[in-house]
């Protein structure tokens, strides 16, 4: 059973933002009962150690249903199936069904549904919903950012030697970063209360955005995996910048997203930027 959008949702609200929880709220309902009985999916490797299962397209399907009335033309990009183009201007959906499978697989509950709307580089709207904890988190442009509709705000006045942050470290078919990634913990770890790797980067986003983790840095990731989080964060009253001068972030997926007075030291603390 479903919860009702109103129930976790600002006054302030637009109606496509509610069709957008609804949305993630159905899809995170028909993931719970997939979770329930995970051992009977078929599930294939993309790429070594990254793997997508029937309950990731079953759940980006019916998203894509759900959404297809509310901005009739509007493009679309997921991450099982691909970009196309929409004939509403530069308006593009962009969704994770998904994100987390590896966790959702072995049974972590720690995975969850992430929706943005965009148009070209700007995120307008964005839902991450985590059905096993029941955490609707949302944000719109200028409207703040919201958890189970209350308020959040980033973390402050923690200093670096008491901030708590969360990276990627690549693993399988995805280890281009890892030197970068090593070198980062190095000269992280000694200096910080620490660093946590929970595998799924819409919740680790979503979580400095409350105010859970101080910071979180990632390279290489899919634009589905990022989109909604990074609005979440500015709205939240964070930053999130490029990693890589010269290449947007939905681009390249590398980023560093801090609460303000964190930034400027995590990204001087970062290593190789190409």
């Amino acid at each position: 059973m479903t919860t009702d959008p109103n129930s976790i949702l600002p006054a302030s609200a637009s109606k496509t933002l509610h069709a957008m929880t609804d949305a993630a709220l159905q899809v995170g309902a028909l993931l719970r009962t997939a979770a329930a009985d995970r051992t009977t999916l078929q599930v294939e490797s993309k790429t070594a150690g990254d793997f997508v299962s029937d309950a990731d397209r079953a759940a980006e399907s019916l998203i894509a249903d759900l959404l297809g009335d509310v901005l009739p033309g509007c493009g679309w990009l997921g991450e099982e199936t691909g970009s196309r183009p929409g004939s509403k201007g530069g308006l593009r959906w962009i969704v994770d069904p998904l994100d987390g499978t590896t966790n959702f697989l072995r049974g972590l509950p720690h995975w969850a549904v992430s929706i943005a709307l965009c148009e070209g580089d700007e995120i307008l709207s964005a839902v991450i919903h985590d059905p096993a904890k029941a955490e609707t988190f949302v944000a719109e442009t200028g409207m703040g950012a919201y958890l189970n509709g209350a308020p959040m705000r980033v973390s402050r006045g923690i200093p670096l030697e008491s901030a708590l942050f969360a990276t990627g470290v690549p693993a399988g078919g995805r280890i281009t970063h890892l030197p970068d990634c090593l070198g980062d913990l190095e000269r992280l770890m000694p200096r910080t209360a620490g660093i946590r790797r929970w595998g799924a980067a819409a919740l680790d986003l979503a979580y400095v955005a409350a105010g859970r983790l101080d910071g979180y840095w990632e390279r290489n990731l899919g634009a589905w995996d990022i989109a909604a989080g990074i609005l979440l964060v500015r709205e939240a009253g964070g930053t999130v910048e490029p990693l890589w001068p010269g290449r947007g972030l939905l681009d390249s997926g590398s980023f560093v997203a801090a609460n303000a007075d964190l930034g400027p030291e995590l990204t001087a603390l970062i290593g190789t930027r190409q």
